[in-house]
């Protein structure tokens, strides 16, 4: 029997976006920008902050990762992804999730292009900030969820991501239904709207251990 989907949300005002995670996205390394480009990053992340509204849904299920074949079985059906299979060695359940920050950064991101490439590509990376922000948020929902049950979680992985394929996020749409659990949709390019939105394994564990992939969503 398959778990609930479970939903969840968070309020835009609530999201705290480093400014650190903005000027990585815009290529700043560890460097933080001064004067004017500092501002234009404090006032992207006020804008995004105001239009955000964090959505998701998630829910357990069953999976079986083989590292000799690299073949993970989800209940949607097998891929072959051997980095996954070793990210996932040991897991039998894992949490898979879908989160947005919605319609009205994508908006803001029309409006913003017909004035100002370069303020759009500040929003850009704030609104990426933003979605990974919402993503830790659940997170550490999750992880709350777990170690009550004295299990561990792996780090999150995202179709798309090394040897796993972007087409598995037609198997998360169907298993989690993120159009009516979230208001996400999927293309058939496989691009998700809003755009700034993300789908992710998070395997669980009954040993500590983040897996042999590490990576954020």
């Amino acid at each position: 029997m398959m778990n609930p989907i479970q939903r969840f949300s968070i309020s835009g005002s609530d999201l705290k976006i480093p400014v650190r995670e903005v000027t990585k996205y815009l290529g700043y390394g560890k460097q933080i920008p001064v004067d004017d480009s500092l501002s234009l990053v404090n006032k992207a992340i006020d804008k995004v902050r105001e239009v955000s509204e964090g959505k998701g849904c998630y829910s357990v299920f069953e999976i079986k990762a083989d590292t000799a074949t690299g073949i993970v079985s989800f209940p949607y059906g097998e891929t072959e992804s051997h980095i996954l299979a070793r990210h996932l060695d040991g897991c039998s359940e894992a949490y898979l999730m879908a989160v947005t920050i919605g319609a009205g950064f994508d908006r803001l991101l029309q409006r913003t292009r017909r004035i100002s490439m370069s303020e759009t590509a500040v929003l850009q990376a704030a609104g990426a900030a933003a979605v990974e922000e919402v993503c830790n948020i659940l997170n550490s929902k999750l992880e709350e969820e777990t170690e009550k049950k004295g299990l561990h979680l792996r780090l999150r992985y995202s179709p798309g991501y090394g040897d796993f394929a972007l087409e598995n996020q037609r198997g998360f749409f169907r298993l989690l239904d993120p159009a009516k659990n979230a208001g996400i949709t999927l293309m058939d390019t496989l691009i998700m709207a809003p755009e700034k939105s993300v789908t992710a394994v998070i395997g669980i564990s009954e040993s500590e251990g983040a897996g042999e992939y590490e990576t954020d969503c």
